[in-house]
């Protein structure tokens, strides 16, 4: 949907600033696939000049030009902004009936196999599993790295860590944390292939996990920000190489950038102390963004300098 919304953006009449961004293009984010739009996608049923103050912000995008489109959920549409940052100047974009589209995973489960296809959806290999144990109420999670070459499947106990053939490389156990109170281990969230390393995030409190690293033997690399809160709404977000970016949860908010391979701290980006609604992130043109539905913010990561701004919100 986004590769469509981003075409009709770029096409689409504009009353933004007509000055020359002065970053480089970036090459747009590839989109996941979706349904096709609805027949009126981008005919402003009224072009809004505010974003409603209960709209939430699902998803970011970059035009051709460099510049983000976020799209919020208003009611039953999808309405979405440009936001120029060499100005910071925001415009309207497009609005549309919204589509409801289910979350699309690369891994399908089950207690015996699983099936991990391609980035596309295409070219799927089955893994064998074995030493599964689930209940009846589980629900079977999965996660593989960009080769396909490990798989990580989780529910309710362990995330067991197998090879490509179905070979158990390691099994990672949950652990005390302070939401059990000393009752006994936690839960595992969620969990992702970093290349060779496993990531996997542990409740923590009700609203926030904590982020342990682990190579393919089993043998714990490091806590990620020293295992503080971090939030659960955005996947590790991959800067290249072993370089990858998350969030913390608690205020002041924190981009932690780590190299993945050593569980090494690399930099930390102290975000803005109202900056509490921030959810998605995104990397391009050697820029970290970070978005929400009030602000955006992001970082020039050669010369570290932060920007901020605030998104047309209706009073």
């Amino acid at each position: 949907m986004f590769v469509a919304l981003v075409a009709a953006c770029d096409n689409a009449p504009t009353s933004a600033p007509t000055s020359t961004p002065t970053s480089t293009p970036t090459t747009p984010v590839p989109a996941p696939r979706v349904a096709p739009l609805p027949a009126d996608a981008g005919v402003p049923r009224v072009a809004p000049t505010c974003i409603a103050k209960d709209a939430t912000v699902f998803d970011a995008r970059f035009t051709a030009n460099g510049w983000l489109l976020a799209c919020y959920l208003e009611g039953g549409d999808d309405v979405c902004w440009r936001l120029d940052p060499a100005t910071s100047a925001w415009s309207f974009a497009l609005r549309h009936a919204h589509l409801d589209l289910p979350a699309r995973s690369t891994v399908t489960v089950t207690s015996t196999d699983a099936q991990v296809c391609g980035t596309d959806g295409a070219d799927c290999r089955t893994v064998p599993l074995s030493g599964v144990m689930t209940s009846p109420d589980d629900q079977l999670e999965g996660a593989a790295n960009d080769d396909r070459s490990i798989v990580a499947v989780w529910a309710a106990g362990p995330v067991h860590v197998f090879d490509a053939a179905g070979k158990r490389l390691t099994t990672i156990r949950p652990w005390q944390t302070p939401m059990t109170g000393g009752s006994g281990p936690s839960f595992f969230r969620q969990a992702h292939v970093l290349g060779s390393t496993i990531e996997v995030r542990i409740a923590d409190t009700p609203v926030s996990s904590a982020i342990r690293l682990y190579n393919p033997r089993g043998t714990k690399i490091a806590d990620v920000f020293r295992g503080l809160p971090m939030d659960d709404s955005s996947p590790p977000l991959a800067l290249g190489g072993s370089r990858y970016a998350f969030l913390s949860f608690d205020t002041p908010r924190s981009i932690v950038i780590v190299d993945v391979t050593t569980g090494k701290q690399l930099a930390v980006y102290q975000l803005p102390r109202d900056a509490l609604d921030l959810t998605i992130l995104r990397v391009a043109d050697n820029r970290i963004w970070v978005i929400g539905s009030q602000q955006v913010v992001w970082i020039d990561l050669a010369t570290k300098k932060l920007a901020v701004a605030t998104a047309p919100i209706c009073k």
